[in-house]
């Protein structure tokens, strides 16, 4: 037979082993919170995250649309009485400008249809009627034609690489947005007069098919 347990004894190991217990309970208590903390903080950076993604999109998306430009031509007749100061001379010429939006390609052509002589420089200016503006776009830098000139004298497509002084790093858009607000135009230099020799005011033409 086993010997009996002094009864203090046995009451002091029974408290022992109920502390034990509650130690151990405690532990895995503390665990168990350590873990479910740990949880809901990854559930909220993924949360954050989640969300911070969707207002990246919905920013992508909001942004503003680029500039679109539909089709259209433009045009200008030059004569000595546009020019800054007025040139009396004969001397005339078209400038038509024609945009197609599905090739997304801007086309002019320059012809001289009443004798001019020795024309040397074409080019598009920014600027009102009555004013010398600035260069934007060169269209005939030479060499000079001898004599008496009469035909096309440039033709071509405008690049937006090419546009100069104000424009310069601009787009088709931006000749485009001056040309309809009417402050654009074209002028054609001569032996005589190396600006405005005869120059026209660029509008937008009506009724004119651009296909």
């Amino acid at each position: 037979m086993e010997p009996e347990l002094d009864p203090e004894v046995a009451a002091r190991e029974r408290a022992r082993q109920r502390q034990l217990r509650q130690q151990q309970i405690q532990r895995r208590r503390t665990v168990l919170g350590v873990c479910l903390l740990g949880l809901i903080v990854l559930i909220v950076v993924l949360a954050l995250t989640c969300s911070g993604e969707k207002s990246t999109s919905g920013s992508t998306e909001t942004t503003g649309p680029e500039t679109t430009l539909a089709s259209a031509t433009y045009g200008a007749t030059l004569t000595g009485s546009e020019s800054v100061p007025p040139v009396k001379t004969a001397a005339s010429a078209t400038f038509t400008l024609t945009y197609n939006a599905e090739k997304k390609k801007l086309t002019y052509k320059l012809e001289v249809t009443s004798a001019i002589t020795n024309p040397s420089s074409a080019a598009i200016y920014q600027g009102s009627p009555g004013t010398s503006g600035s260069t934007v776009y060169l269209l005939f830098t030479g060499p000079m034609k001898e004599g008496s000139f009469i035909g096309v004298l440039a033709e071509g497509e405008i690049v937006e690489d090419d546009l100069i002084g104000p424009l310069r790093g601009g787009t088709l858009a931006d000749l485009v947005s001056i040309i309809e607000q009417g402050k654009a135009y074209v002028s054609i230099g001569n032996k005589s007069h190396p600006v405005d020799a005869i120059r026209g005011q660029l509008s937008k033409l009506k009724g004119q098919s651009t296909e």
